[in-house]
């Protein structure tokens, strides 16, 4: 796999994907981020609000270590961060390219109490622990460097979402317990959406992933997320004495805006830079 440094001069096309897929993750972070710190409206306890305030944090600073390495290929960061920051219920598509699973309206509908805050890092996060994990080994080494930080960030916010678990259940036993497992399902559902469709041959997520696969920005394949994601989550459920479901689709509308046909992803691109 041939690598890139700082200052290294880019093929076009891998300066190409390498922009798509570095803006959506630094806009989706920085987005990420202000869904995070709303869910404090439901913090049961001084001590839970605190540590949800840093996992808020640390949000906010991958989308910072993520944008400076945009703007070093000489995207215009600041007006990205002025569209999410100023247009908070509906940022436009066109400015910024972010997880659907992090636009407002999308996020509202999945979290009504401290229960789905607590399970979304404890089931879901896994999910963002492997996919994310992955580019600690890209072709991009400025990236890759970046990645080793933000992955360790991520495998602790997935431990904040074990201890807040077991804290619900401390504070409200059997009751709490059989609330929280009534949501496993729609977590496993996210954790699952969160690294795309199956590489199935001739579909547009195929189509994409194939070509950062090659370029090395990519480096694991859907399926292979999926098997970890699936033994992660389990094990995670295990720890805080709650059972996996079987069955569960993922949810893969909060990807939305990821895969793309080339002339929007041409238009973006070029937006961005």
């Amino acid at each position: 796999m041939k690598t890139y440094d700082k200052g290294d001069e880019l093929p076009a096309e891998y300066r190409q994907a390498l922009l798509h897929l570095l803006t959506f993750q630094a806009d989706s972070e920085y987005a990420g981020a202000q869904r995070v710190g709303e869910n404090l409206q439901f913090a049961p306890r001084p001590e839970e609000a605190y540590r949800l305030a840093k996992k808020t944090m640390e949000e906010y600073g991958h989308a910072f270590y993520l944008w400076t390495l945009v703007e070093d290929l000489g995207v215009d960061v600041k007006s990205r961060m002025e569209e999410l920051r100023d247009n908070p219920e509906n940022p436009d598509p066109k400015k910024v390219n972010i997880i659907n699973g992090f636009r407002r309206s999308y996020w509202q509908d999945q979290f009504q109490c401290w229960e789905d805050v607590a399970m979304m890092s404890c089931v879901a996060t896994p999910g963002a622990v492997i996919f994310l994990g992955q580019y600690a080994k890209c072709s991009y080494l400025p990236w890759a460097r970046v990645s080793e930080r933000i992955a360790r960030e991520e495998v602790g916010h997935m431990g904040f979402g074990v201890w807040a678990v077991k804290r619900i259940i401390e504070f409200g036993g059997e009751d709490a317990r059989a609330k929280l497992q009534r949501r496993v399902p729609k977590f496993i559902a996210m954790g699952m959406g969160m690294y795309g469709r199956p590489s199935e041959p001739g579909s547009v997520q195929s189509k994409y992933f194939d070509k950062y696969y090659e370029m090395g920005l990519k480096i694991m394949k859907p399926e292979e997320c999926q098997a970890q994601y699936l033994e992660l989550v389990q094990q995670r459920l295990k720890d805080v004495g709650l059972e996996y479901v079987e069955g569960v689709v993922p949810d893969y509308d909060q990807r939305i805006g990821y895969a793309m046909d080339d002339a929007e992803l041409e238009m973006r691109v070029a937006g961005a830079a």
